[in-house]
């Protein structure tokens, strides 16, 4: 028997226990998706594979994990015989993303696990390990969830995880709090030195076959419970990252979240990331924010991020310090390094209080600068020493936190 792709013949032989043919394209987003899940430290070589699984004659899945992180991804190809295996999922990418862009054919051997994958007239072999050796997901299916427009979801992480602290993973600070109550949806993270915080109000209704396909209703976004749901979840800031490359990799409309077994999990149509959860309780940090404020400075994004990124060049490398002087409509940045030089702009602002002076960490008021999207930022101040407040103008849904440095 003989199959034929692209006028390419490939011999079926008998003890091939799986042989499908994918584009190189779609096998690399793949790919690409679900390896940054395997294991760098390999404890057990499988955690280093990706398992490659068929659904049915058109869909193959590609999973990954290293047990704290696993991430699957649904694509279509041509599948000639079902079957599953693992491969090793660093050296099959780097394999794949050198073929050319055509097709690509996997045969397996169920005796030995020897992997044939060709493309044109490149052909390489790869040893690959039993799939039943492959750890299991979480299985979300029959867990409460709730359905969120993936462009809330994505915005919220992206506008709140950087502020994570990257020196322990393991410590809550080095996750992301989620927290859903009712109609409200919030996402929250802190290292110590700063805070930011997203909250959304959400339509929340019951679902039903007709609002499956609804449309949204002004500036609302509409989550759908499929039962009664309140979760809080502290997620590592790593899963976080990977969530957001999966949103904007490819157009998803909705994105299930649910939490089970200590692990939350997050769905699309072709995605699936799961990750374990940092236990203990996040602080409360609704506390942390002014009620009251004695200065505030109104300015344009783009050209306050402009400014500074000048005046950091030459900031000090240890402790990347700038200084932020107000006065009445005129904002001046600078910055300086003993024995090396310093630095000045002055940027026009809508500026309401007396004369003040704060000295903050550059990169951390460049971060959450880089991340909001409104074109004007309002900035409130009770005093040198005290939090500084950063909000989009006219996004009452995001506030961040950060806190002054002494400065000589």
């Amino acid at each position: 028997m003989h199959i034929c792709i692209e006028g390419a013949p490939f011999l079926f032989i008998e003890r091939l226990s799986m042989h499908f043919a994918i584009e190189k394209e779609v096998l690399v987003r793949a790919l690409r998706d679900v390896t940054n899940a395997v294991a760098t430290r390999v404890v057990q070589p499988i955690l280093s594979n990706v398992l490659i699984k068929t659904e049915d004659d058109t869909t193959l899945y590609f999973t990954a994990t290293d047990l704290d992180l696993a991430i699957k991804a649904r694509c279509s190809g041509i599948v000639y015989t079902q079957g599953e295996i693992t491969l090793p999922g660093k050296k099959l990418l780097e394999i794949i993303a050198k073929l050319p862009n055509k097709v690509v054919t996997f045969q397996i051997n169920k005796e030995t696990s020897e992997t044939t994958v060709s493309c044109e007239r490149s052909k390489f072999t790869m040893t690959g390990l039993p799939a039943e050796d492959f750890p299991n997901l979480v299985d979300s299916k029959s867990a409460e969830g709730l359905l969120m427009p993936s462009d809330v979801l994505r915005r919220s992480i992206v506008q709140t995880s950087f502020a994570a602290a990257n020196y322990d993973m393991s410590n809550i600070l080095g996750g992301v709090y989620l927290l859903l109550e009712n109609d409200r949806f919030e996402s929250t993270a802190t290292d110590g030195s700063r805070l930011s915080h997203r909250s959304e109000e959400l339509k929340v209704a019951a679902q039903t076959a007709q609002e499956h396909d609804r449309e949204l209703e002004g500036n609302v976004q509409t989550a759908t419970l499929e039962k009664p749901v309140h979760f809080k979840a502290i997620v590592p800031a790593r899963a976080c990252t990977e969530l957001v490359k999966l949103l904007e990799a490819k157009v998803q409309s909705e994105v299930r979240i649910a939490v089970v077994s200590g692990q939350i999990t997050f769905q699309t149509e072709n995605n699936f990331l799961s990750s374990r959860l940092i236990s203990g309780d996040y602080p409360r940090y609704q506390e942390l924010f002014p009620t009251e404020f004695k200065y505030l400075a109104k300015f344009d994004r783009e050209t306050v991020v402009s400014a500074i990124e000048r005046v950091a060049v030459m900031s000090d490398e240890r402790t990347h310090l700038i200084k932020l002087h107000f006065e009445s409509e005129t904002l001046q940045i600078t910055s300086n390094t003993p024995d090396v030089g310093r630095a000045q702009e002055e940027v026009p602002v809508q500026f309401d209080g007396q004369v003040i002076d704060v000295a903050v960490n550059v990169r951390y008021v460049l971060d959450v600068l880089q991340r909001l999207t409104t074109s004007e930022v309002a900035l409130e101040m009770t005093g040198p020493l005290k939090p500084l407040i950063f909000r989009g103008v006219n996004d009452t849904n995001f506030k961040y936190l950060l806190m002054p440095v002494q400065s000589k």
